[in-house]
């Protein structure tokens, strides 16, 4: 009788493998369709026993929730959000996600040559992690990025060997940075982003100066974002001359210490290093006035990419460095297909 049953069910699952039906697991009943859920799926009900079921597909179920899990991760919403969407529960998302923690995205392979690539680094957590990222300016959009616990010259040398040499790089001006592109990308002409040598020397100078060189100073360096032609590069530039001639003795001051005469430090220091900063800053300074084509600040990744991973940081507080590395992966893959901004400069 046994033998009877066994061979009976080989028989109906055999039929079921022809017919493209299913069994039912309580029964071991041959299951026919019966209508469609709430979701449009394909209902099934046991002959024998009454039970219903539908089928499911494990790699659509799994390729759905790391769909969901990307989108939690690049966007605003909370889990409770979302699992009020899905009809679930928060801890029910969780235990959904928890294999999207597991593996970190890798970095697209970049093959061909750009003709405008912008760096930039952002901290993940202070002192501790920093993700490195270089963009391109075109329709393409690549983007390349590595994580390193400082911004230093070799952490920039390793980015910066896995991409072809651009004809132009706009950069902040780090130290480490400009000497990684001279090592690995001597031809590649370079543009000082512009915004950062403003913003640091507007605030070494202060808001309300209090000297008079101070008070000419301010609006020079506020001039910069004027420059558009040769004509105007020409006259600012004479006008920065100007002042470094007439006030060279007043920066040259020297305060003695009250006790230790040996001692002594430049009086006005903060204007020294403005005076610094835009002399050293002033050979990659103006490059886009020869070619309009370049972008003169780091905007494209500045504001486009880490105004956005920081506001992602605050949305997604009490990550762990690992954590916050998959979100910078995925949130950069993302911005990969999404067309460049053309209006910023």
């Amino acid at each position: 009788m046994r033998v009877f049953c066994i061979a009976q069910a080989t028989i109906r699952e055999a039929c079921c493998l022809i017919c493209t039906k299913k069994i039912c697991k309580t029964c071991q009943w041959v299951m026919i369709r019966h209508g469609r859920t709430a979701a449009g799926i394909q209902r099934w009900r046991c002959v024998r026993c009454r039970t219903t079921s539908h089928r499911r597909r494990v790699d659509t179920e799994q390729r759905h929730r790391r769909l969901w899990f990307i989108r939690w991760i690049t966007g605003t919403a909370s889990l409770a959000t979302i699992a009020a969407r899905l009809g679930c529960t928060v801890r029910t998302l969780q235990r959904w996600f928890a294999d999207g923690w597991k593996c970190i995205p890798r970095t697209p392979s970049w093959i061909s040559p750009s003709s405008i690539v912008v760096l930039d680094g952002t901290s993940l957590v202070a002192r501790q992690e920093v993700v490195l990222i270089a963009r391109a300016i075109g329709n393409d959009g690549r983007i390349a990025w590595s994580f390193t616990p400082r911004e230093t010259a070799a952490a920039w040398s390793l980015l910066l060997s896995q991409i072809p040499a651009p004809r132009f790089v706009v950069c902040d001006g780090q130290k480490g940075l400009l000497r990684a592109i001279k090592t690995y990308w001597p031809a590649t002409i370079v543009q000082r982003c512009l915004v950062h040598v403003v913003r640091q020397s507007l605030a070494w100078i202060t808001q309300r100066p209090q000297t008079i060189a101070g008070q000419h100073l301010r609006p020079l360096v506020g001039a910069l974002f004027d420059i558009r032609t040769r004509r105007k590069k020409r006259k600012w530039l004479r006008r920065f001359r100007r002042w470094c001639r007439r006030w060279e003795l007043f920066l040259n001051a020297r305060t003695m210490h009250p006790i230790d005469r040996r001692r002594w430090w430049y009086t006005h220091k903060k204007l020294r290093r403005v005076r610094t900063l835009i002399e050293r800053s002033l050979p990659h300074l103006f490059t886009f006035v020869r070619h309009p084509a370049v972008p003169r600040t780091s905007n494209h990744v500045e504001g486009g990419i880490n105004a956005g991973l920081h506001e992602l940081f605050h949305a997604h507080r009490g990550l762990s460095v690992g954590q916050k590395r998959i979100l910078v992966a995925y949130f950069l893959l993302a911005k990969i297909s999404k067309k460049t901004t053309r209006n910023v400069y």
